[in-house]
């Protein structure tokens, strides 16, 4: 499928949010290696909000906001995507003190990238040209995502 012009920011930072959340995934799973993942978990909750933050904030404003008056269904995916949002904020701060929660905060990022590249982005196509412009100017205008 081709990927709209407006969404390649997005998109490509969703590769980095699935690498985290393989990455977190795979370092929970190797039950051997505490120090690991209470090194990974302490530095996912040290900088998920602020590496994130903008991202997300694009999602929210330029994405969800608009698309959520388009049908019942987008509704409900958009407050799903919202919620997700808050979600992986609030997991990623307590990884530091839980680190068994490093499997269910990966687990999420990733189908939740997944959701918003499969389920989302497709509906870009009902925004209008403005909305989209607001898209990529926003995604433009943040801070790139960085790999944690």
């Amino acid at each position: 499928m081709k990927i709209a012009n407006e969404l390649l920011t997005l998109t490509r930072e969703h590769h980095i949010s699935l690498s985290l959340g393989n990455k977190c995934v795979n370092t929970a799973k190797s039950n051997n290696n505490n120090t690991e993942i209470k090194k990974l978990c302490t530095q996912v909750s040290k900088v998920f909000r602020k590496t994130f933050a903008e991202h997300f904030e694009t999602e929210e404003l330029t994405i969800f906001t608009p698309l959520k008056g388009k049908s019942d269904a987008l509704l409900k995916l958009c407050n799903q995507l919202f919620d997700e949002h808050q979600q992986l904020y609030s997991l990623a701060e307590s990884l530091h003190n839980h680190p068994e929660r490093l499997l269910n905060f990966g687990n999420l990022l990733k189908s939740h990238s997944r959701l918003e590249d499969r389920e989302l982005f497709p509906k870009i196509n009902l925004l209008s040209d403005n909305e989209k412009l607001n898209i990529l100017k926003s995604s433009l205008s943040h801070k790139p995502i960085i790999k944690i």
